[in-house]
Order: C-alpha cells, then sequence, then structure tokens
C-alpha cells in the first residue's frame, strides 16, 4: 500500500510535465510533411518496414517521442505504407518515472552479489554473471511488489504518453503503425498489450498477448482470450505478441480468420543463435501460408540482454532463394529498420499440397474436446 502511494505521488508529478497535449505541440513543431505513401494502394506491392529497436529507458516525452519519430520518418522515407514496432516499447516510458532506473540497478545488483557468494567454480561464477530471463523471473518474485496496483496507477500516465505519440505520428505521416505492445492494467488483471493506428490516428484494434512467459506469468500478468484480424486497405492484418509465435494454433487461427499478413513484435531475453530464433515466425509462416513481419527489441539494460532479429518471412516458394525470407536485418543487437513489398494477390492464391491438406471432419470432431481438456480449470 505504501509503495502505491509513492508511485501514485511520482505519477502525478511526471504527469504534469508528460499530458498528452504538450505531445501533440511537441509533434506539431516538427512541421512533418505528411507522406504519399498511401494516396496509391496496389496490392502487389504493400511497402512494410519491421523496427529493431535498442532498448532505452526515455527521461522524458520529448525522448520517447523523437526515438519513435526517428524510426517512423526513416520507414516513411523509403515508402513504407505499415511500420511495425516491437514488444514492450511502451515500457521505455518508464524511465521518465523517479527512482525507476535506481529500483532495477538495486534488483540488479543485489542479483549479481548472490551469484558471486552461491558460485562455487570459475565457470558457474561467470554462467551466473549473465543476467537473463531467470534474472528477471526472481528480481520481480523477490521484489514482492503489488503489480496490479501499480499498474492501475501507472496505466492513464503510460498510455496517454503511449496513444498519442503513435496516433500523432501516424497521423502526421499518413501511415499505418502497429506501435508494439505495452503493460495495460484493467480491473484486476494486466495484459501485455499491442495497438494498430491508422493514417488518421485512430485505433483500428488493439491485441492482448495470449500464451505468456514465466517472467510475465511471476509478476500476475493475464493471458488475452482471442486472436483479431483486422480489415485495413493494405491488407488483412494480425499482430500477436512474441511468445505467440511458438504455437502453430495461433498463425492458423490467423490464416482463417483471412489475415495476409501476420505481425510479431519480439523482445527476447537471451542469447542470440540462429536456430533457436527459428522457434518462432519463420515455421508458423511456412505452416500457415500468412506473410510475417517480425519487429525486436535489442541491447542490453542493466546486465538484461534482448536479442534477436528484425525479418520479413514469407512461404518458401514465394522468396527469391527459396528460404522464406525476405528481408532480415544484419545485426541482432543494435537499431536497425528492414523494408520490403509484399504482394497480397500471391498471398492469396498459394496454396501448400501439404500444410493446406486438412481432414476437417477429424478436425471438428476431435479438435474442441482436446481443446477443453487442456485448458485450465479456472478458465472453463
Amino acid at each position: 500500500m505504501k509503495l502505491n502511494w509513492i508511485v501514485k505521488l511520482l505519477t502525478r508529478v511526471t504527469w504534469a510535465k508528460n499530458n498528452g497535449d504538450k505531445i501533440k505541440k511537441y509533434i506539431s513543431s516538427k512541421h512533418i510533411q505528411t507522406s504519399s505513401n498511401l494516396d496509391c494502394i496496389d496490392r502487389s506491392q504493400i511497402r512494410v518496414c519491421a523496427v529493431q529497436q535498442e532498448i532505452q529507458l526515455m527521461k522524458n516525452y520529448k525522448q520517447y517521442v523523437d526515438r519513435m519519430h526517428e524510426f517512423v520518418d526513416q520507414g516513411v522515407r523509403e515508402g513504407a505504407q505499415l511500420i511495425v514496432f516491437p514488444e514492450y516499447n511502451g515500457a521505455l516510458i518508464l524511465g521518465m518515472l523517479p527512482l525507476v532506473e535506481t529500483i532495477l540497478k538495486r534488483l540488479i545488483k543485489q542479483k549479481s552479489k548472490s551469484a558471486d557468494k552461491n558460485s562455487t567454480t570459475a565457470i558457474i561464477s561467470k554462467q551466473d554473471k549473465d543476467i537473463s530471463t531467470d534474472t528477471a523471473i526472481e528480481s520481480t518474485q523477490n521484489a514482492s511488489i503489488d503489480m496490479v496496483g501499480v499498474l492501475s496507477i501507472l496505466t492513464p500516465f503510460l498510455l496517454d504518453i503511449f496513444k498519442t505519440t503513435f496516433s500523432e505520428l501516424a497521423l502526421h505521416y499518413g501511415v499505418y503503425i502497429m506501435s508494439g505492445s505495452i503493460m495495460v492494467a484493467e480491473g484486476d488483471s494486466i495484459y501485455n498489450r499491442a495497438y494498430l493506428f491508422d493514417p488518421d490516428g485512430k485505433i483500428v484494434g488493439n491485441q492482448d498477448k495470449l500464451h505468456l512467459v514465466m517472467m510475465e506469468r511471476a509478476m500476475g500478468m493475464s493471458m488475452g482470450k482471442d486472436l483479431s484480424v483486422y480489415n485495413t486497405p493494405i491488407g488483412k492484418l494480425a499482430f500477436p505478441v512474441c511468445m505467440d509465435a511458438s504455437y502453430f494454433e495461433t498463425f492458423k487461427i490467423a490464416k482463417d480468420k483471412g489475415a495476409h499478413i501476420v505481425m510479431i513484435p519480439i523482445a527476447n531475453m537471451e542469447e542470440y543463435h540462429d536456430y533457436l530464433a527459428l522457434r518462432g515466425i519463420w515455421p508458423r509462416v511456412q505452416e500457415s501460408g500468412v506473410y510475417g513481419i517480425r519487429s525486436a527489441l535489442v541491447g542490453e539494460l542493466y546486465g538484461i540482454k534482448f536479442t534477436g532479429k528484425a525479418g520479413i518471412f514469407a512461404p518458401l516458394t514465394l522468396t527469391p532463394d527459396g528460404d522464406g525470407v525476405l528481408k532480415l536485418s544484419k545485426s541482432y543487437d543494435r537499431d536497425e529498420i528492414i523494408v520490403c513489398d509484399l504482394d497480397l494477390y500471391l498471398i492469396e492464391r498459394y496454396y501448400d499440397p501439404y500444410f493446406s491438406d486438412q481432414n476437417i471432419e477429424f478436425i471438428n470432431k476431435y479438435y474442441p474436446s482436446i481443446y477443453e481438456k487442456l485448458r485450465p480449470n479456472n478458465e472453463r
């Protein structure tokens, strides 16, 4: 309870400096020229942009706006009609709150000291000092913070900055932006939620993460219930979040709902490995027959590493080299954007004799009962 009052006080102080009206004025002061990228939409050449963004906590709303503006401006200059940002892009706003950096540094320092004490060999010691997902989970659990209570206070502040920034950038540039995700409190639940903005700056829709990682479970977050597909002039779009791409059902449902393009924003806390990275979007694209766009949060924050490569993917036979990759970033830990054209007519006509051959009678008979048994008791 005491922490909640402290957070509320700090939020009020910060809110006075970072409200939506100030963001609108700041973006207007940049005198952005509306692009013509969506003036003529050719369904055979939908140009998309995936952002690979190095993690960095922002000190104030101007820093956040400038950072997002930089990526959007680059993408628009290369003709992008849709720009895709990474998972937890909204968490960078937390740096605007006093003491947040101090708290994070202290948590990591405590874990590092503990690791040093318990190490019995040089090899074990080195492994323990490599801060990873396990560290983040343990730090979260040991902190004993009422995340729902804290985020209930922070959500209006965070969303005001997050939504206003991407709404105004989409409006001023005249493009679609999938903003990546942000933690949102609703009632007694916390969701990892992504948003899609249209060229008028309006929210087309949002998507809650459907499959949580251990750290999110430790924080008491809740899973989303539905996967949505949004019909737009540049195609039918879905944007499940990160871990959702680890399961074939996610893309199968998106495909069955008519999706042409499935965007996956990620923020993987792990050392980069080419084959480990293949567990997500690449096989899902091959199974389902859709285009896939992966945006990535990368870099290092107080010893916690984030790695990944932004990529744009298609079924094997629709790629020049037959490898399922249309475009891939060069690094896995630095700022980059990649841009590529997608042909919606090709993906609509695409048919794979293996993955498209389904026993509908079998599926209708057994799938409902199987998945009902797999659901936790408290969700039935």
